[in-house]
């Protein structure tokens, strides 16, 4: 079986997100393919996805291009042209600070499922992030070593050629 160390990028960052499991489900079934942050890191990354809740753990890793900062009212368009969302809703998301973060979700590998009970009873520095975390940091390497030789169990590209020529539109 294909390990997940095959598809990481030793160039880019690693990071661990946090997401509820609805959001987790439409990303590996590719219906779901930018995810909304009111602010976020600012570069390409890869990220190991803990799903948040009791039975949650490690399912998911994804691949994702440059973020997209704008204005809540662009965030609403490419949102709604991308993703189907509803505008007003997005808007709404965005417009307290009146900008936001589209990150675009590139590839989506499912995983064999690490449960949350594993993660935090073998390692010691396990901690299901608010945000965001470095998982290229020394203080845990013990974990991304181990999430490393995770099986996956489907790949899902998402495609995005078409997508940044839409969104190019939109830009201009």
């Amino acid at each position: 079986m294909l390990k997940i160390k095959t598809f990481i990028d030793p160039l880019r960052k690693t990071l661990l997100i946090s997401l509820h499991p609805p959001y987790v489900k439409q990303i590996e079934n590719g219906t779901k393919v930018i995810e909304y942050r009111k602010s976020f890191f600012k570069h390409p990354f890869q990220a190991f996805v803990y799903t948040t809740g009791k039975h949650g753990g490690i399912e998911l890793f994804i691949k994702c291009g440059q973020p997209i900062i704008g204005e809540a009212k662009l965030m609403a368009r490419i949102g709604q042209k991308i993703q189907n969302d509803n505008y007003q809703e997005t808007y709404q998301y965005f417009i307290k600070k009146n900008q936001g973060v589209i990150i675009p979700i590139l590839k989506a590998i499912s995983l064999k499922k690490i449960s949350k009970n594993y993660l935090f009873s073998h390692f010691k520095n396990f901690s299901a992030p608010q945000s965001y975390l470095f998982l290229n940091r020394a203080d845990k390497k013990n974990i991304l070593g181990y999430l490393k030789n995770d099986e996956c169990v489907r790949v899902e590209d998402n495609q995005w050629n078409e997508k940044y020529k839409e969104i190019n539109e939109i830009l201009k």
